[in-house]
């Protein structure tokens, strides 16, 4: 795909920054097909897409009243109390569950703290906090002063805990990327960084830089990273998506222990006046196998899955979490098309979702964006992923 091309459409629908993209700021823009997939630019940006995470508009859009944080997802731990853990002192994941399982956790979901005593951790293997603050001098912080508790909670029941760098505000110029990954600032940045993993005794890096953030030092950058994380017993994974694929090269992918892919949006529903199914099980794994054909080992690609969808109305689309679609039509469990209040609403149901996670074995495992747009308790989007992966 064509990427100069795509960014002005991305733009019109990204406020790249905050939280604002209809799947927050950990993930790639509505900015059309899959390479593979051989459905083209996704059309004509518009300005209607809003953000269910945040309660933040992009532009054009109404706030969208955000997804049931407070509500156990995946089932109750006892919670328990936080324990000493550090990184590389958990058992590979990799093992636990079945298949490597990634959820994302943004940190405008509620407190670490919080979520301590709703994750059922059998059903993960990495949680990736997002997003870390990082400023102009590559100084790194967390806003959720809870973050050891979580580390040490996270490794007492065998999880690791990942630190999510970059996000949807690295699109259009790299954000603080651009100046820091530079020749002369880059081992700094990166020392920072491996520092901070150490200090909170993380268990990997997450790079999610997109568009113009992938710029020419990025191979430098998660080469270096790579080797000075691994020196510590510390993994690096990524966050990708085949639209600025061109821009990764075959040495930056060889750096990753893992890679997220992010196999959702490979239509641009906010650029179309029509409804349209941004994730089928075929052109998601048509945008996993793109890296596999790139020489990423099946064994490094992890499946994304999305627990949101799409709903159109006056030929506009609003992003809902599968939560909220789910209490208005209880059809959405096994159907990727509902109809709520006159509006075409697609998305990935639970019978989607267990064709995917099945699917995910071929490969790494799967990989989730967000937690917090999940179903609480039996309805679980994460809890029927484990059941279909025994």
């Amino acid at each position: 795909m064509n990427v100069p091309q795509l960014l002005p459409a991305i733009l019109l629908l990204v406020a790249c920054g905050g939280e604002s993209g209809p799947r927050g700021q950990s993930e790639a823009p509505l900015g059309g097909a899959s390479t593979l997939a051989g459905t083209g630019s996704g059309g004509t940006a518009s300005s209607t897409t809003t953000n269910p995470n945040a309660g933040t508009p992009a532009t054009g859009g109404s706030a969208g009243s955000g997804g049931g944080a407070g509500a156990p997802f995946g089932g109750v731990t006892s919670g328990g109390s936080a324990g000493a853990g550090g990184g590389g002192g958990v058992a590979d994941p990799g093992a636990r569950p079945d298949q490597r399982t990634v959820v994302y956790l943004p940190d405008y979901r509620g407190s670490l703290a919080s979520w301590q005593t709703k994750i059922d951790y059998s059903r993960i293997s990495y949680v990736n906090l997002s997003f870390a603050d990082v400023n102009e001098a590559g100084d790194i912080s967390y806003k959720d002063a809870g973050l050891d508790a979580f580390v040490a909670a996270a490794h007492q029941r065998g999880v690791k805990v990942c630190i999510a760098i970059g996000g949807a505000n690295t699109i259009d110029n790299g954000g603080v990327y651009a100046t820091i990954l530079k020749d002369d600032q880059r081992d700094v940045f990166v020392g920072k960084l491996v520092a901070y993993a150490v200090d909170h005794q993380l268990d990997c890096v997450d790079v999610d830089l997109e568009g113009n953030g992938v710029n020419q030092y990025y191979e430098a950058f998660v080469t270096t990273l790579a080797t000075k994380l691994h020196e510590k017993q510390k993994e690096l994974t990524s966050a990708v998506s085949s639209w600025f694929g061109d821009k990764i090269t075959d040495k930056a992918i060889a750096a990753f222990d893992f890679v997220n892919v992010m196999a959702y949006d490979l239509h641009n529903p906010g650029g179309s006046s029509q409804p349209v199914q941004s994730s089928s099980v075929a052109e998601s794994q048509a945008e996993v196998d793109y890296w596999v054909n790139r020489g990423l080992a099946k064994s490094k690609a992890l499946f994304g899955v999305p627990f949101y969808g799409y709903s159109w109305q006056s030929n506009k689309s609003t992003a809902l979490t599968y939560a909220e679609i789910l209490a208005r039509d209880a059809s959405a469990a096994t159907q990727d098309q509902v109809t709520l209040n006159g509006s075409i609403t697609h998305l990935n149901s639970r019978t989607t979702i267990v064709e995917k996670a099945k699917l995910a074995k071929q490969y790494g495992g799967i990989m989730i964006w967000e937690l917090g747009q999940d179903a609480p308790g039996d309805a679980s989007l994460l809890k029927a992923i484990a059941d279909a992966t025994p």
